[in-house]
């Protein structure tokens, strides 16, 4: 439940900033117009499916938009293990 959570969180904010529809999000992320909304009721995801939306997120977010911070993001974790230069 904590990640389809975490999709409807970064959803909801990515597409308020971007003045997209939800749908539209959603039918750019999953191929399908109602995911998103399905997430939201309860509906599940797989777990792949859950990867490549956060990575989408993570690679489209925009950079004056703070990521939210109780949902971990993949780049900085792989920033962080880094080794320093």
């Amino acid at each position: 439940m904590m990640m389809t959570q975490q999709i409807v969180q970064l959803a909801d904010c990515y597409s308020k900033y971007e003045g997209m529809a939800v749908s539209t999000l959603s039918m750019r992320l999953f191929c399908d117009s109602r995911k998103i909304d399905n997430l939201r009721v309860g509906k599940d995801l797989l777990t792949k499916r859950f990867e490549a939306a956060v990575r989408f997120f993570d690679e489209n977010w925009p950079i004056d938009l703070e990521w939210p911070s109780d949902i971990p993001r993949p780049s900085v974790a792989i920033e962080d293990k880094a080794p320093a230069a």
